[in-house]
């Protein structure tokens, strides 16, 4: 990453550090969950791994922020892989008591992708770049038990690399 890119990826954790720190010293009765599972994004046409945290802040309202490494794919010598950071707000709406709940999916986005080229004369190029975007989505969860939920996340990143991405996973009740 050029140095334009690792400072907006230090201001984006920033902002995200700060905004958990002030949700979780707001409300210390907040639930928490955290979790993880995989992703799809068709901008890179590959799979991800996810990383999630969840805090409920009322029983319909959460911020969930999150990180999702997709390792794109590699075709005639051609790689691409992306970063991607969110912090997304819910507001649930229970289905069947309180073991379903849909919501609408709101929130922010850092991506940061890195394109790699080799041919057979083993010339290689690089380029990367990062950008900040706008989350707009749908999300269920299914809660197994007291502790163990599991979540479909479907999401547009309205950017300028405009890309659907689908994320599935489990998360843990704290």
């Amino acid at each position: 990453m050029n140095q334009i890119n690792q400072n907006s990826f230090r201001n984006c954790a920033f902002i995200i550090a700060s905004a958990l720190l002030f949700f979780m010293s707001a409300n210390m009765q907040a639930q928490i969950a955290i979790g993880g599972g995989l992703g799809y994004n068709e901008k890179v046409s590959g799979a991800g791994v996810t990383a999630k945290a969840q805090f409920n802040i009322t029983n319909e309202i959460a911020i969930s922020p999150g990180f999702t490494y997709f390792f794109g794919t590699a075709v005639y010598g051609f790689n691409q892989n992306m970063i991607a950071v969110d912090v997304n707000g819910h507001y649930f709406f229970d289905i069947m008591d309180d073991k379903l709940k849909i919501y609408p999916l709101v929130g922010l986005n850092f991506s940061s992708y890195k394109t790699g080229y080799s041919n057979y004369y083993f010339q290689t190029s690089e380029v990367s770049n990062s950008t900040f975007g706008a989350n707009i989505g749908a999300g269920a969860q299914y809660k197994f038990t007291e502790k163990l939920s599991v979540y479909l996340e479907p999401k547009y990143v309205a950017s300028e690399f405009g890309q659907v991405i689908v994320n599935a996973g489990i998360l843990y009740q704290l």
